[in-house]
């Protein structure tokens, strides 16, 4: 009896699948830092948390280009 192979993915690695992300490597540490931040106490409450979610924020929504497909009008 043959074995089917399943593919296993995390949730994570089929939602950066889905967003279709041009750094999907970057958004993760970026998001990474910015949990890493909210619970690491600082000087003045809140600056850095909303200027690290902005920036992951901005990774997130910069999705890969799309090659524009070539006219053939010759």
């Amino acid at each position: 009896m043959g074995s089917i192979p399943l593919q296993r993915t995390s949730i994570i690695a089929q939602l950066l699948k889905r967003l279709n992300l041009r750094y999907p490597t970057l958004f993760l540490i970026m998001g990474g830092l910015t949990l890493i931040d909210f619970l690491v106490p600082d000087f003045i409450p809140f600056a850095d948390e909303i200027g690290l979610a902005c920036l992951t924020i901005l990774l997130g929504s910069w999705k890969s280009r799309k090659v524009p497909p070539q006219d053939q009008a010759s």
